[in-house]
This record gives structure tokens, sequence and C-alpha cells, in this order.
């Protein structure tokens, strides 16, 4: 069977711009989580979030592009360069390849299409209305951003899956490879944060609400004390490609996509099912060519709900029972939503890489129900990864495990 192969990573999330940064604050533990100006104007119950704090260099970008580029596009050119320049391919090279692209975009500018709404409607004219904000809304305006400045001529569109968005997206690139149909993909997700998102996620109660005198506190995965999950902004993307081109090129893999699956749980629009998560997981290892004990490590989908977080361990517990280390890398991020799952599978490359597993922080007492698992409370370092999994569960029932081995051998 064909397998894909990463061989380029970008990032740009609330830890920072570019795996330098990520890898620093991952390992040492740093919250990106911060008071968001939008949420406390708009007088949301949840003022916190996790927020890209410096953004990427918009000079470097096409200025008429730029209109029709909402915030997530930026990160995920941002995000893409970085991935393009890791795999040794020439950015003025790609539209000689043939590349195919998939985002993972859940959402939309909402805020925008607020803003435009509520000025017609107060003034009645038209002309208070873009005319670009048909491409800068569509949730496929970053994939299409993303093909016009890179000159991606292979198949490219988005994926909305709401939060499993970027997993779901890698893991179609992966198909791609493995069917032959290409040997190069560029996959991954980006999302914006958005008060108008966050409104509805707030009237939901689904967001946290206690910590907004202490943002860096407000992600609590696992923790007695957890009250929600924290919303955020990012992008991260890959470059998957086959044996052969790697083999034509001259490079070398960073790590296998060797196991996928995605299931749904057909029961439930906002409440995760735990038999439907257990059996996700125990698919993408056999997809894998794996056997359950094989796997060292789960990066859980972890967003620090009442709800979420017992189901997910439920179905970790009955699949791997105690012999798998665990942690949420979202208690440092926040929760970025379609960017998540392609994130965190890039985290947790780059722990593969480096060697080290980043700790769940505000794990400061740990839910009782947990007391089996191997949460990882502090960074552990000089850690051999052989085979680790990554989970994303969304709204909708869209759940998905993506299994990463190591290239050594």
């Amino acid at each position: 069977m064909k397998r894909a192969y990463i061989t380029g990573r970008g990032l740009v999330t609330p830890l920072g711009i570019g795996q330098k940064e990520n890898i620093a604050a991952l390992a040492s533990g740093v919250s990106g989580i911060c008071a968001i100006p939008d949420f406390i104007e708009h007088n949301l119950e949840s003022q916190v979030g996790g927020m890209v704090k410096v953004l990427p260099d918009a000079s470097k970008y096409d200025r008429k592009q730029l209109r029709f580029c909402q915030p997530n596009a930026l990160f995920a050119l941002e995000a893409v360069s970085e991935a393009l320049a890791e795999a040794q391919i020439p950015q003025e090279d790609v539209p000689n390849l043939r590349i195919a692209l998939i985002g993972g975009v859940a959402g939309s500018y909402f805020s925008m299409i607020h803003s435009m709404t509520q000025a017609y409607c107060e003034s009645g004219r038209l002309r208070d209305v873009s005319p670009l904000s048909v491409p800068r809304v569509m949730p496929s305006s970053t994939v299409a951003n993303l093909s016009l400045h890179f000159g991606f001529n292979g198949e490219s569109y988005d994926v909305s899956a709401a939060c499993s968005s970027g997993a779901i997206a890698v893991m179609q690139g992966a198909r791609l490879i493995e069917s032959g149909m290409y040997d190069i993909v560029v996959a991954g997700g980006a999302e914006n944060l958005d008060w108008v998102q966050a409104l509805g996620f707030t009237a939901a109660r689904a967001l946290s609400r206690a910590y907004n005198e202490c943002p860096e506190k407000a992600s609590r995965p696992f923790d007695v004390d957890r009250d929600g999950f924290v919303l955020a902004e990012g992008a991260g993307f890959v470059v998957l490609e086959s044996e052969e081109s790697m083999k034509r090129r001259g490079v070398k893999p960073i790590t296998c996509v060797s196991g996928c699956a995605s299931n749904s749980n057909a029961k439930d629009m906002v409440v995760p099912d735990a038999a439907a998560s257990e059996a996700v997981m125990r698919e993408a290892v056999k997809n894998a060519g794996l056997k359950v004990e094989d796997i060292a490590y789960v990066n859980t989908h972890g967003t620090a709900t009442k709800v979420g977080d017992p189901v997910e361990m439920d179905a970790i517990k009955a699949v791997f029972g105690s012999n798998v280390a665990i942690n949420s890398t979202k208690s440092q991020t926040g929760h970025m939503i379609g960017a998540t799952g392609a994130v965190e599978l890039i985290f947790s490359s780059l722990m593969m890489e480096h060697k080290f597993l980043s700790p769940s922080i505000n794990l400061d007492n740990p839910e009782p129900a947990f007391d089996w698992a191997d949460l990882v409370r502090s960074c552990r370092k000089n850690v051999t990864l052989k085979h680790v999994l990554s989970n994303s569960f969304a709204f909708g029932g869209s759940n998905i495990s993506v299994v990463l081995s190591d290239c050594v051998n």
C-alpha cells in the first residue's frame, strides 16, 4: 500500500509564528490565551481567547489579492510558505508542479457579514456593502487565496466539518497520495477568532467564563475546575508526498501518515459519543497496520468541556487502557476550530521529531474519574515516540483519528 509522508510543515498559532516559536512554547508550557478586546467591547460573558499576537507580514503579498483575504487567509499564506520551504519546494516552482490543495475552514468571516448587514439595514444603501464581500466571506476563500498566490493548479477545495475540518483535510490529502492520483498535496486548516462566532458559542454555554481575570488559566482540559473551551485562531498546513516523489526530488520524510479513520456519531448534533470515538481510534490504528499497544501517545481533542472530556477519556481507556501518554495542547492554544486538527497533527510530529511531550497546563486538580490515565502534567524530555495518534471530534458528529509513525527506519 502506498503511504503519504509529511515533508513540510507550517504553523501560525496563539503560541507564535513558525515551528521554532511553537516548539519553544509547547515545551515550556506557555499559554497563548489572553483577553480579547472585541469580546470585551461587545460585552460577551467569555472574554478570553487564543489570539495570534503578531500578525504575519502582509507586505510580502500582492495588495490587490489582500482585498480578498480574511484574517485566516493571511495565517494560511504564512503557514504554507513555511511548509513549502521545509519541503524544499521553491515557491516559483509550484505552478509547474501538479499539486492538490485541501483546506479545512469550518466557518466564515462572521463579523464582516454582521457589519455589512447592519450597515445596509441602517442606511438602505447598497453601496454600504462591499462588492468584494462574497469572495471574502465564503468558507473556501482561504483555499482560493492560497491557489491564487502560490499557483496551485491541481484540484483545490475546502472541507467544512466543524472542529474536524483540518484533520479531515489532511486525511483527504493522504488518500489522494495513496490512490496514486497525486504525488504532492498541501493540506491543513485555518480559522479566524471572531466575536460573532464567539457569541453563538457563548449562548450555547460552551465557552469558559470563569477565568476572564486570569485568561492564561481558562483552558484546563481534564481539570475538575474546567468550565468550557477557549475559542482560538490560527493555521497549520503540511506538504504530503509520495515515496516516489521524495526519491525523485532527493528529500527525506519527516513522518508518515500511516493510518486514518473517520466516522459519524449519527446520534446527537453536539454531544459526543464514546462508542463512536472508540471505534474511530481502533479503525485508525488498524488502518496503520498496527496494534493498540504500538501507540505511545494520544493528542486528545481535549477541549475542557464538562461533557466532552469524560466521553473522550472513556473511549481512550477502552482502546488503550493506561498504556499511552495523554495530553491536550488546547490547554496552551485554545480551540482553533477548523485549524485545530491540522495544527495538532503538526504539534504531534514536532514532539516525535524533537523527542518531548508537552504538558497539559492548568491541570491543577485532575478529575478523579481520570486517575487511571497517564496525563502529561510537565514537559517530558528524551521521549521516543514511534507511533502517535491525534483525535478531532466535531459538532455534527464528525470524528477523525490520525496515526503518525516515525521514519527512522
